[in-house]
């Protein structure tokens, strides 16, 4: 497992990611995602670029194997029409606490088998205060709006 320790942005964990991938050649399709909300929390969804999809997943509905970098498998269901993981998806992401921000890289190792590479945000202060700021900002402009929609109702 990879930890960069990040400063507001994603890039290092990207770059981080871009090594990854280097290191392992173009003998195989790969994908990278960084984890949102939804991905790790609140649903546990892992959409995929339906590019990727239609060229190297199956065109039904079908179990795709997640591998971790320590050998241990995964059993997903993959659903084409939504262009994702849903059952199976929950275990990975809670078994290997993956957080906000965390990068992952995916490898079709085999036509129904994907390595996964975690690259890990670290948290520093400065990260958490920015983040914090953010929802903060974020909780704030949601308030007003309600505010200006409950003012046009009446």
């Amino acid at each position: 497992m990879f930890q960069v320790i990040s400063g507001l942005g994603r890039y290092p964990l990207m770059e981080e990611a871009k090594k990854i991938l280097a290191d392992l050649g173009s003998e195989f399709p790969s994908l990278t995602r960084t984890m949102t909300r939804s991905n790790v929390s609140k649903g546990f969804w892992m959409f995929f670029p339906k590019s990727f999809c239609k060229l190297h997943l199956p065109a039904n509905d079908a179990t795709i194997v997640l591998e971790d970098e320590a050998g241990k498998e995964y059993e997903t269901n993959f659903l084409v029409d939504r262009s994702g993981l849903s059952a199976g998806w929950r275990r990975f992401s809670l078994d290997h606490e993956l957080k906000e921000d965390d990068v992952l890289v995916f490898v079709l190792v085999k036509p129904c088998k994907l390595k996964v590479y975690i690259v890990r945000v670290v948290y520093t202060p400065e990260r958490y205060a920015a983040g914090s700021l953010l929802d903060l900002k974020d909780s704030i402009q949601k308030s007003s709006s309600r505010g200006r929609r409950a003012k046009r109702a009446q």
